[in-house]
């Protein structure tokens, strides 16, 4: 079992920075709905995402938050938000404690055994979710049918894993924080034990919480975790966590940021690179492999390794396939193969899949470094003209020839929006293995040819780009790289390459050899 061991200064410090950076406006908005299951008016608090629409219905998800919603889970919802763990079409609804003459009515509401006054209602106030709040949340505020989060810490994480137990199916997701599984000699324990014996297939997420050492047992945490690890129904992914040096409040600061992400593990696992991109990232994703030279398949997501699941035959992922092993491993490739990458969350809507294909083939063949042959850079050729593909160069005059040196720019060399450019010469490789030529947005047009073959520029997607594995000897390589830009086009990048080891980089200058 994981112990996190970020203090809680250093979490604050760091998620003080994100909010000042994308701070938004998360004031809530009180309203109130008379409850006839309950017979009196319950006051709820709403706070809602940035560009909220009041005209889209159906479109947004829910966290409710049970005891209201303190300060510190709007912030961390803000930037769980910004940063792409969980998607920005989600309310947080706050359901504050009932104050009845004068005493709180928190043990009523929450508890599920009446073990003294003024407790022991939650089959009531399950009913009043079911059936009063949340058509009302859904009608006036637009929620989607489905797919909410219930969140609750202390007797609010004992009425959470009630509804887990009884109802399962009104959640997507629970998050239950350091809950008070004590109640009435630990009753919850005897409920789960006896709702998993039957075996049930559910379709949620459960987090829970606890603090490390005595508190573990005493708040029944330990005893529930031990149940589950026995008799956890099939499908339902669970995770159960201990806090070192918290308090029974301070666990939730972790709780909420840490069960938020794992109850949308597979929504940020599908999302790519920042700004959030909603995609899975793989490269190479297409190429030549080797049969006598295994290559890793790299997958760049976040939690690539425990919501990603992937085929070689071209078949849809699921469930049962094999999952990626690590947060840049792989998927080993030796044949021909179609890689299909397909994230599977409980959200079935945020689930995406990526696709990679790769050829047996053999080593590209090197050839001397050609007579005349300069260090620095590939020759370019300029030409002006309104093109919609790459024109044939071979049949126009350059406006301007050089050298495109290190500090060469793409789109400085034109003051003019559709132009073209060629640039030629020869690659050095110094080590034998296998190279990824790539580029990204704003080379639709773009052609690269290694060895006079077309390595790069036939598989291009948009806002995505397009990668090429070649498997290359140690020696020099003609390299032909012809650019196009059109009026409205974004800027040109350059090619980048990535060899086995390294990050990506810009080719080279030292790499590239022009030739008169």
């Amino acid at each position: 079992m994981k112990v996190f061991t970020i203090s809680l200064t250093q979490f604050f410090i760091i998620l003080l920075v994100h909010i000042t950076a994308r701070s938004q406006d998360i004031s809530p908005v009180k309203d109130s709905l008379f409850s006839t299951v309950l017979k009196e008016t319950r006051p709820i608090n709403v706070v809602f995402p940035k560009n909220y629409n009041p005209a889209s219905p159906g479109e947004y998800e829910v966290i409710y938050c049970l005891g209201d919603i303190p300060d510190f889970l709007k912030e961390e919802w803000n930037v769980l938000q910004w940063e792409g763990f969980i998607p920005k079409n989600m309310i947080l609804v706050g359901i504050p404690d009932f104050i009845l003459n004068g005493v709180n009515m928190r043990e009523r509401d929450l508890a599920p055994t009446k073990t003294r006054a003024n407790s022991g209602e939650a089959v009531r106030f399950l009913q009043f979710f079911r059936d009063e709040l949340m058509p009302y949340i859904s009608k006036r505020y637009h929620a989607k049918p489905g797919g909410h989060t219930l969140y609750g810490g202390s007797m609010g994480g004992l009425f959470v894993m009630y509804t887990f137990l009884t109802a399962p199916g009104l959640f997507t997701s629970y998050i239950a924080i350091d809950p008070s599984l004590w109640w009435d000699d630990f009753y919850l324990h005897k409920l789960a034990a006896e709702r998993f014996a039957r075996r049930d297939t559910l379709d949620n997420t459960l987090f829970i919480a606890g603090r490390e050492g005595a508190a573990f047992q005493f708040m029944g945490v330990a005893g529930m975790d031990s149940i589950l690890k026995a008799n956890a129904p099939a499908g339902v992914d669970w995770k159960c966590v201990q806090y070192s040096n918290e308090t029974h409040y301070s666990t939730n600061f972790k709780g909420f940021w840490e069960g938020m992400k794992f109850s949308y593990g597979g929504f940020y696992a599908s999302t790519g690179g920042y700004p959030i991109s909603r995609k899975i990232v793989i490269k190479p994703d297409n190429g030549i492999v080797l049969s006598n030279k295994p290559f890793k398949l790299i997958c760049y997501n976040l939690a690539a390794d425990a919501y990603l699941h992937y085929t070689t035959d071209g078949t849809a992922p699921g469930i049962s396939s094999p999952r990626i092993a690590g947060e840049e491993t792989a998927i080993t490739i030796n044949r021909d193969s179609k890689v299909i990458v397909a994230s599977l969350g409980k959200r079935k809507e945020y689930n995406r899949s990526a696709s990679a294909f790769f050829q047996t083939g053999e080593v590209f063949t090197a050839v001397r470094m050609p007579a005349g042959a300069r260090p620095g850079g590939l020759r370019y050729k300029y030409y002006e003209g309104n093109w919609d593909t790459i024109p044939d160069a071979g049949k126009l005059r350059p406006v301007e020839t050089g050298i495109a040196t290190a500090d060469f720019n793409l789109n400085k060399v034109s003051k003019k929006d559709n132009y073209a450019l060629v640039n030629e010469g020869y690659i050095q490789i110094s080590e034998p293995g296998y190279y990824i030529f790539e580029m990204g947005t704003g080379n639709e047009h773009t052609k690269v040819y290694l060895n006079n073959r077309l390595i790069l520029g036939a598989h291009f997607k948009t806002g995505e780009g397009e990668s090429f594995m070649v498997p290359l000897e140690k020696g020099f390589y003609p390299l032909r790289i012809s650019y196009l830009h059109k009026k409205g086009g974004d800027d040109l990048q350059p090619v980048y390459l990535k060899t086995e080891g390294r990050d990506d980089f810009p080719l080279p200058a030292n790499m590239l050899f022009s030739v008169k």
